[in-house]
């Protein structure tokens, strides 16, 4: 019973700060189009022309990543990107380096199977079959999920943060019961 009062107090108080009018997002929709299309024409590039030598493809795919990541970061510290774009793209990023870096030895495989079965559960939903092909089919179809995701993420910033406000605005003047 106490717990429950606390957490009333807490929301109550908390009431005026979600009351506030927040400004609208001010992202830049064609920079986040941008970050995941660049993802698509690299494996679209890939599949079409080859990827040549095992080395090869690390390489190209390691340069992607890491010129990628740059340019999340910079269109997040100007404000093109949402932090919650940023966050997720991150983690695509990581998802792909993860399944497309080597691992002689099988040294982290405990932990990239930790991470996939989290990644594909979260995106589609499945529990992450963690071997073969079948596995490999999995993490694309969460990729290709998550990057729709981030494409409607990116498409509804302004949608979300209205219905956010009309929900808010539910709770002006609320107070405790007694």
């Amino acid at each position: 019973m106490k717990k429950l009062l606390c957490l009333t107090v807490l929301v109550a108080l908390a009431m005026p700060i979600w009351a506030e009018d927040p400004a609208l997002p001010t992202i830049d929709k064609k920079v986040g189009t941008a970050l995941l299309d660049s993802i698509a024409r690299l494996f679209h590039d890939m599949a079409t022309q080859g990827t040549g030598t095992k080395e090869d493809r690390v390489r190209r795919i390691e340069e992607f990543l890491v010129q990628s990541m740059q340019e999340a970061k910079k269109s997040k510290e100007q404000s093109r990107i949402d932090p919650v774009f940023f966050a997720r793209y991150q983690r695509l990023l990581g998802v792909i380096k993860m399944t497309m870096a080597p691992d002689p030895g099988g040294i982290l495989v405990p932990v990239l199977d930790q991470e996939l079965k989290r990644f594909v559960y979260e995106v589609l939903g499945e529990e992450y079959e963690g071997t073969g092909a079948g596995a490999i089919g999995q993490v694309a179809n969460a990729i290709a999920d998550e990057i729709v995701n981030l494409q409607l993420h990116l498409d509804n910033v302004e949608t979300k943060a209205k219905l956010r406000k009309a929900f808010d605005e539910k709770f002006i003047g609320a107070t405790p019961k007694k």
